[in-house]
């Protein structure tokens, strides 16, 4: 049986679907992208982490993109843990 909680935790959007399916047909949709970014930025760090991961997987070059990632990760105090895991292994 379903409870409203876990019904909750697996509701996706129709737009969040949408792009996931644009996703797979070309990877680099910045509009795409913009509807993940901005549902990732209304979640928790621990439900959003992956959808940024995946994002500067894809753009590993970008420094805005890199900024939301590090932004999201600091605001739960966990910046440094971010730079080692993150950032230094990329060099």
């Amino acid at each position: 049986m379903l409870t409203h909680a876990s019904a909750a935790a697996e509701y996706i959007p129709e737009k969040v679907k949408k792009a996931e399916k644009k996703l797979e047909e070309n990877p680099y949709d910045l509009d795409a992208w913009s509807i993940l970014i901005r549902e990732a930025q209304n979640q928790p760090i621990d439900k959003a982490r992956k959808t940024y991961e995946r994002l500067v997987t894809q753009f590993p070059s970008s420094g805005r993109f890199w900024k939301l990632f590090i932004e999201a990760e600091k605001s739960l105090l966990m910046f440094p843990g971010f730079l080692k895991k993150y950032f230094l292994r990329r060099f």
